[in-house]
């Protein structure tokens, strides 16, 4: 197979009879390796599932075989396999795998091509300026590329959609252009286990307080200043441990630095490593609080997945994760890099059930309203409707103002 040639994981490219939108999601990975991949997951299949499944035809382009692609299939999302090279790494190859894309584009009659990072935005918005097709950027990151990267993505895109008001901001050139529009990411709904049957999946004692720090384990995510943190909650809970879920980056040398300092603390036999699970959100439950101490974010899904769980947050006031977290109303913002700011917020929590219980409570009021599916779905619509041919979209018979399925009764 060559490595610019796109190869269909699923089978004709044929769909049913009848005008759709189609839209081409372009990814550079093809693993779970943030939670941006499964906000792609989530939105391809909301589309295809959307008024009774006739009116989005979405295809997934996936650099390689993975666990993105196999959940894709598993749902009935088409994919195809195209290698996006790095251009300064391949200038033979970028532009072989661009013309790939262009006629992946007019063999599947691709409406509308939607990036989600910096190379798949150079290729997808190349091959849609090259063939007339529209191009919408996602932007997921709270940190901008260079300069001459960002002005460059924004001449290549038609929108670029901002997760959070941060990432909006995050330049300026994206805070400058007309192009930009914020939609935050949405979650389906989330079949939770009961606290004890969470426990035990992870592996965790069904008694005690536990405190869960959840994402890859990087030095940028602020372990550190979770462990720091963490006799000033064993205080108040003498008991308490804490639990890191999530992938280690390559090598272990992170993990050795926090266990080093757990040890140092003397309280390693307090801090475990659960290691990564494929889906982490049904889990949560089994924490009485979660730590996001980060130094960056543009709008963590984690937390979002924890507002949904009803589990209340300390988390840095970075990013945009206070347009998620209302500080008082479902958890509490602190200063980054403060593991002292962050460990009396801790406790107070911790000493407080009743207070836990009302952020809680709070916190899934606010993720209903505010961070679901069809919020999202709806608004990128808006997007796409904004930009694509008048005749396109009255072909495809759809309005972004339509009910999304026959049980909802519209904005």
């Amino acid at each position: 197979m060559s490595g610019s040639r796109p190869r269909s994981l699923s089978g004709s490219c044929a769909g049913p009879s009848g005008p759709r939108l189609r839209v081409a999601f372009v990814s550079e990975r093809a693993d779970f390796f943030g939670g941006g991949q499964r906000s792609l997951l989530d939105l391809a299949t909301a589309l295809a599932a959307a008024r009774g499944g006739g009116f989005c035809e979405p295809v997934v382009i996936v650099p390689e075989r993975g666990p993105l692609p196999d959940a894709l299939e598993a749902r009935g999302i088409a994919c195809e396999l195209l290698p996006l090279p790095s251009w300064r790494a391949a200038l033979l190859a970028g532009p072989r795998a661009c013309a790939g894309l262009m006629a992946l584009a007019r063999r599947r009659r691709i409406d509308l091509l939607h990036s989600d990072a910096p190379r798949a935005a150079l290729y997808a918005g190349l091959a849609a300026r090259l063939t007339g097709r529209r191009h919408v950027l996602h932007l997921r990151s709270s940190r901008p590329a260079s300069p001459p990267s960002e002005r460059l993505l924004l001449a290549l895109c038609d929108r670029a959609i901002a997760v959070s008001r941060a990432t909006a901001g995050r330049s300026n050139a994206v805070k400058g252009s007309a192009k930009v529009r914020v939609v935050p990411t949405g979650l389906p709904p989330i079949v939770h286990l009961d606290r004890e049957s969470a426990r035990d999946r992870l592996g965790l004692p069904r008694a005690g307080f536990l405190v869960g720090v959840i994402g890859r384990l990087e030095p940028d995510k602020g372990g550190d200043d979770a462990i720091a943190a963490l006799p000033s909650i064993r205080r108040v809970h003498d008991d308490a441990g804490l639990v890191f879920l999530g992938a280690p980056p390559d090598g272990d040398q992170h993990v050795k630095a926090l266990r080093s300092l757990a040890s140092a603390l003397g309280i390693q036999d307090a801090v475990r490593f659960a290691g990564e699970r494929a889906e982490v959100a049904p889990l949560l439950t089994a924490f009485d609080l979660v730590l996001h101490p980060s130094r960056h974010e543009a709008l963590p899904r984690v937390l979002i997945e924890s507002l949904f769980a009803g589990v209340p947050v300390v988390a840095s006031e970075v990013g945009g994760v206070p347009e998620l977290i209302e500080s008082g109303r479902c958890g509490l913002l602190v200063p980054p890099r403060d593991p002292q700011a962050l460990g009396a917020a801790a406790a107070m929590l911790a000493g407080d059930p009743e207070l836990r219980r009302r952020f809680g409570d709070q916190g899934r009021d606010r993720a209903r309203e505010l961070f679901s599916i069809d919020a999202m779905v709806r608004r990128i619509l808006d997007v796409y409707e904004e930009i694509l041919p008048t005749s396109a979209a009255a072909a495809a018979g759809w309005r972004s103002d339509l009910p999304l399925s026959s049980g909802e009764k519209g904005r």
